[in-house]
């Protein structure tokens, strides 16, 4: 029996008419297609190591003076070139909000330097952090209180100061995702609103957004960090900061150890930027695959329905436009205070109180909808892969994903191991 709209359900589906309409009709720029050549010319550059003056910089300085790794490769690699990295190439990130005349700052605490003068460490976050190099996570402990997997002390952070991590991400697939049209991801949005039933100000259940007002489109970014598509961040140079390689688009880093150093020039120019998104968009998404053996597959059938039925599938959408297998809604959820981050390199933090208007601003603990396909190859879990098992990973999940994972829990054990080896049909290419 169909069950009737709820009165709300229903003036907002009418309020949504005229939105749909111009949704249904809004056209979008032709994909292009991937310059091969230059892709070529690009994966050279992603697999290339580089050094201080390396030759290949230009009239820059080469690697550094601070960086996290000396090559793309170095954290892209799991499940092959350009997949994801694992925990001992996290990134370290930092928010400090504004307190009386210091301005709010947000950044990454690089963990490596050309020279000790440049080392960066936590001291350089806050004076009243310690004088840590970053350190890698190990199983996550809550923000706060304590630096999130620090393995050789604990302390607490000053007021106002946040420090988290992030997994490198897979990069399979990117352009996909690129060329999918921005009515796509607000067609998502609305589809979530009616289903739950909500006014737009009002995030329960698991309704997402895919920006907020002031923001420009974001698919790849896991926050709303001023990036937009996963291309764009690479022709303005922007993901190159972690080699402290300088381009066009942004300038490198500057060592919170030593601000006052000057690069004697750029490092990169704009064609070399072109050639790796051209790499980039030439990976190949991953792959659905059942498993050799019947009995798994029997046991991946039956976890793909239990994946649906405890509803990891709101968030993790099946499909999405033209995009089959991606198991994502491209939409940012909130995921409770144990997930919380913070930190990027480019725009300024902005103060967050839990009860503030969810339309307004970026919550802590808000997150994109990362994409499970390729997933298998991609562990350990979680924004700074603090889950080693994809199990751990969904009984992680809070906020608008705690139901999920409660059911999760509650599954018979070899409910979950079914659904566990759904999640491992999904496969690097």
């Amino acid at each position: 029996m169909i069950r009737q709209l709820r009165r709300p359900s229903l003036v907002l589906l009418i309020l949504s008419l005229p939105g749909l309409v111009r949704l249904a009709t809004w056209t979008s720029p032709a994909p292009q297609p991937v310059d091969l050549a230059a892709a070529a010319k690009g994966h050279e550059l992603f697999e290339h190591v580089w050094t201080p003056n390396d030759p290949l910089a230009g009239a820059g300085d080469g690697l550094g003076p601070v960086f996290n790794a000396s090559s793309c490769l170095a954290c892209h690699r799991q499940g092959g070139v350009g997949g994801s990295g694992s925990r001992e190439n996290n990134v370290t990130a930092f928010t400090v909000l504004a307190q009386g005349s210091q301005p709010a700052r947000q950044g990454v605490v690089h963990a490596r330097a050309t020279n000790n003068i440049f080392q960066e460490a936590l001291s350089h976050v806050h004076p009243n952090l310690p004088a840590l190099i970053p350190v890698v996570v190990s199983n996550g402990q809550p923000p706060g209180s304590s630096m999130p997997g620090c393995n050789l002390q604990t302390f607490v952070f000053p007021r106002g100061v946040h420090v988290s991590q992030r997994k490198t991400p897979a990069l399979f697939g990117a352009k996909l995702i690129d060329d999918l049209p921005d009515r796509v991801i607000i067609a998502q949005e609305r589809s979530q609103r009616l289903k739950w039933g909500m006014a737009p100000r009002v995030r329960r259940g698991a309704a997402g957004r895919p920006r907020l007002p002031h923001e420009r489109w974001a698919h790849w970014s896991l926050r709303l960090e001023g990036a937009d598509r996963y291309s764009g961040r690479l022709r303005s140079g922007g993901v190159c900061n972690e080699l402290g390689l300088g381009n066009p688009g942004q300038a490198q880093p500057r060592s919170m150890a030593q601000p006052l150093y000057e690069a004697p020039g750029l490092d990169l120019t704009a064609e070399q930027c072109r050639q790796l998104t051209s790499f980039i968009e030439a990976l190949p998404r991953p792959v659905e695959k059942l498993p050799d053996d019947i009995n798994a597959q029997v046991l991946a059938v039956a976890g793909k329905q239990i994946f649906a039925k405890i509803g990891c599938a709101d968030c993790h959408t099946p499909s999405i436009g033209s995009i089959e297998g991606l198991y994502s809604d491209l939409l940012l959820h909130r995921m409770g205070v144990e997930l919380q981050g913070g930190g990027n390199y480019n725009d300024q933090p902005r103060p967050v109180p839990d009860d503030v208007d969810p339309d307004s601003l970026t919550h802590p603990s808000e997150w994109r909808t990362p994409p499970l396909w390729g997933v298998a190859q991609s562990a350990p879990y979680l924004h700074d892969g603090r889950a080693l098992t994809l199990h751990d990973a969904i009984l992680q999940h809070g906020g608008q994903g705690a139901s999920a994972a409660h059911r999760f829990s509650g599954a018979q054990a070899g409910e979950q191991l079914q659904l566990v080896t759904f999640l491992q049909t999904l496969q690097a290419p």
